[in-house]
């Protein structure tokens, strides 16, 4: 802001400018100031004293000085503008903003900060009626929400509550449940299921959900080139069977198909819509979910309730994620991290409610056999795997770092001791086909992925491997091509209830490393393995050949799972129903404000 910009250089350029009191100075020496003219240096100040920054009062005749009142601090005027977009809904303008001074003007960006505080949490707006606003913060804005390309874990939880899938699994129950369909029905080859719509199932634009839209939605998934693409490999054929009928044929019996289709991936979309509207879908879906979105953009992503949803209308009128990056909540966040200041306030007022879930997600890094060098050799892959020895890393890192629970990681993993760490150590290594190359390691540059690959780098380093750490944003590195080229990578899997399709998901999906890392012949046996595991008909066995799996990748030195996350959070007392799914998210459809 232009205007902004002279106030200070004033305000600043004046050393005799004391705010609120009146000094003499001339237009000249104004015009100076501003690096203007005398006429834009007049024009200058009426467009100020117009908005209230200070009072001018000209003086009258030759040689008479004029009188300047300065009225605002520079840090409070920038500070108010800031505050004023936010009213705005311009949150980028309003951070933006404070970025550019926070330098120049001490206590800026805390001031802020705590102001901005007092946003987040609940609220109850008054317009034709009560209006009950949810609003958090987010770090980064959520660029597509198409379900088929959506890669981020808080992508996949916006287009759960803004579409729905055929069918929803119950983490309580662990059993598939009608979601979108009545009922379904599979033939006694079971590669024949046929799929019965609920009638009257509306679209956010008002349209009605008909079969075609099912048979558009997985046929686009089959075809177009998407990292979930895998999800429809036993899939042959989707058809309309009248208006409220599908059928779809697989190509051999695959017992977790129903799982399949629960996932986000698979979330039904409007075939019209997407035809008219293109590329618009990435920012602005439209959907049949609980919350319509009413906004998509760099400063805010905005959810309203969708009245005729046909499980029942949400309690909560709206949800806003401000994209405000290292934002530090303070006492009105409604649910966040617990820190030491959220353990006081803890103390202070009990009736705070402590949430804490330990996530199915789990942080792993994996070795890639696939590719020419050292790792390749299997002596090697499993000496570097040794080095990384996951209670170790919880230990000295800590956190909210928690040992790994499930998928069969209890059993034990070979680790070198302590002692034997001495000069020897690396002539070791290059006896294994390691001459002194250096391993690039790939992960995000999120504080928790930086934190362990430094400690990966400093394990290895202290064996004579070198290591070098490459950051990648999420998008980069789930390109196949960075992947292959990456010597490691560290990074998380999407795990929840639903363990065998999770699994699938870990070993298929084109934007996590393991399938790009293993070896073809490796590969194809555990391609192997998991078909026996989709024709498996008892959940028991399924069970155990998950482990199997699992047990197998670890043997071969694909990868080494590392730990799970604890996700600690405070919920403010009038907020009932706040579950944390597998991925550490709060399902916004069950959250009732209590008055």
């Amino acid at each position: 802001m232009q205007l902004l910009e002279q106030y200070i250089r004033l305000c600043t350029g004046y050393p005799h400018n004391k705010y609120g009191s009146p000094v003499d100075i001339s237009l000249a020496e104004v015009a100076e100031i501003l690096c203007c003219t005398l006429r834009n240096a007049t024009l200058t100040l009426k467009k100020m004293q117009a908005k209230g920054w200070l009072t001018w009062q000209p003086g009258r005749g030759r040689g008479n000085r004029s009188v300047l009142i300065c009225a605002i601090r520079p840090a409070d005027l920038v500070l108010s503008i800031a505050k004023e977009a936010v009213h705005q809904g311009e949150i980028r303008a309003s951070r933006d903003l404070i970025s550019q001074y926070e330098a120049g003007i001490p206590q800026l960006a805390e001031d802020y900060a705590r102001w901005m505080s007092s946003h987040f949490g609940i609220h109850a707006a008054s317009e034709t009626g009560r209006v009950d606003i949810l609003r958090l913060f987010i770090d980064r804005p959520f660029d597509g929400l198409d379900p088929i390309h959506v890669l981020l874990r808080s992508q996949t939880h916006i287009v759960k509550h803004v579409f729905d899938t055929l069918v929803r699994f119950d983490p309580l129950t662990k059993r598939i449940e009608p979601h979108l369909v009545y009922d379904w029905e599979t033939n006694s080859s079971r590669c024949e299921w046929t799929f019965y719509l609920r009638k009257g199932v509306l679209f956010h634009n008002g349209s009605k959900l008909r079969a075609e839209d099912v048979c558009y939605t997985l046929n686009r998934l089959k075809k177009e080139a998407s990292s979930h693409r895998w999800m429809m490999q036993t899939v042959e054929t989707v058809e309309a069977l009248g208006e409220h009928v599908v059928r779809i044929r697989l190509n051999r019996p695959n017992e977790l198909f129903l799982d399949l289709l629960s996932k986000e991936y698979m979330s039904i979309v409007s075939r019209d819509f997407m035809e008219q509207a293109s590329g618009s879908l990435v920012q602005m879906p439209v959907g049949t979910g609980a919350f319509r979105l009413v906004r998509n953009d760099d400063s805010m992503l905005a959810l309203e309730a969708f009245e005729p949803y046909f499980r029942g209308r949400p309690f909560i009128d709206r949800i806003e994620f401000w994209c405000v990056p290292v934002m530090q909540a303070e006492e009105k966040q409604m649910v966040m991290p617990v820190t030491e200041e959220d353990s006081r306030l803890m103390e202070r007022d009990s009736a705070w409610k402590s949430v804490v879930r330990l996530e199915k997600c789990f942080q792993y890094i994996s070795f890639n056999a696939a590719k020419e060098g050292p790792l390749r050799n299997d002596a090697f892959r499993r000496k570097i795997a040794s080095l990384i020895d996951p209670q170790k890393l919880c230990e000295d890192l800590q956190g909210s770092r928690e040992g790994l629970g499930s998928w069969g990681f209890g059993f034990a993993f070979e680790h070198q001791p302590e002692d034997s760490k001495d000069v020897a150590i690396a002539a070791q290594w290059r006896d294994s086909s390691y001459e002194s190359e250096v391993l690039k390691l790939y992960t995000y540059p999120d504080i928790d992925h930086i934190e362990d690959a430094e400690w990966i780098k400093e394990r290895c380093a202290s064996y004579g491997i070198a290591v070098e750490i490459v950051y990648a944003v999420p998008e980069e590195l789930a390109r196949p091509e960075v992947m292959q080229q990456a010597d490691m990578v560290l990074d998380s899997a999407n795990v929840d209830e639903r363990e065998e399709a999770s699994l699938l998901e870990l070993c298929f999906a084109n934007t996590l490393s393991i399938t790009h890392h293993i070896k073809p012949s490796d590969k194809a046996h555990v391609t192997h393995l998991i078909a026996q595991l989709q024709q498996e008909t008892s959940v028991q066995e399924r069970k155990q050949k998950v482990k199997g799996i699992i047990q197998e990748l670890i043997e071969h030195q694909v990868f080494v799972p590392l730990y799970h996350n604890r996700v600690d959070m405070l919920a403010h007392p009038r907020l009932a129903h706040v579950h944390l799914d597998a991925y550490g998210w709060i399902d916004f459809s069950r959250l009732i404000f209590r008055h």
